[in-house]
């Protein structure tokens, strides 16, 4: 057994029940092991990181608040998922040509899509895939929030011109693909 070996095992010994204690005051019982699990995953990744002593645990109480933080964002988005999927009924399909032009329209917003900045892409993947909020979206990208704001405003400007010009039969020359700045 090595060395590290032997410290996160001293690591995990001390400290498993004061985290796990702590992760189950702060989020759902389904969720309190993977995010315990997840701390002393991290910790064992950083032991040479992890302070010696009694400052250890302080240490794992900070791992645990950006491991739950994670839990929480990911609870989020997936409540908002659950109000999308209710809004749109979900359990009953659209009448089949419905569902074509829904299709079509999925098709060209790809397209179109496809015709941004990987940049650009990015933007709107984190925002309206991932759905992160504006302050989430410059934690990503390590901008300022006006800039993370000003960027996929950009981002869903060129898309909705990307579009139209799908839509009009029209394709976009590499010029003007080029000519967006940032």
């Amino acid at each position: 057994m090595t060395i590290a070996d032997e410290r996160f095992r001293e690591l995990y010994d001390s400290y498993f029940k004061p985290v796990h204690a702590y992760c189950h005051r702060r989020t759902e019982p389904d969720r309190v092991d993977d995010a315990t699990s997840e701390v002393f995953l991290v910790a064992w990744r950083k032991i040479d990181q992890v302070p010696a002593g009694t400052d250890a645990l302080p240490w794992l109480y900070q791992v645990a608040y950006g491991v739950l933080t994670n839990v929480w964002r990911g609870a989020g988005r997936q409540t908002r998922l659950r109000q999308k999927l209710d809004a749109y009924g979900v359990g009953t399909a659209p009448p089949a040509d419905e569902f074509v032009v829904m299709r079509q329209e999925a098709r060209q917003i790809l397209e179109a899509m496809a015709l941004l900045k990987a940049s650009q892409q990015e933007v709107l993947r984190l925002s309206v895939w991932e759905g992160l909020s504006g302050s989430e979206l410059a934690i990503a990208l390590d901008v300022t929030v006006d800039a993370a704001k000003q960027r996929l405003s950009r981002a869903r400007r060129e898309l909705a011109d990307s579009y139209n010009r799908l839509e009009a039969g029209k394709k976009p020359s590499l010029v003007a693909r080029k000519g967006g700045a940032w």
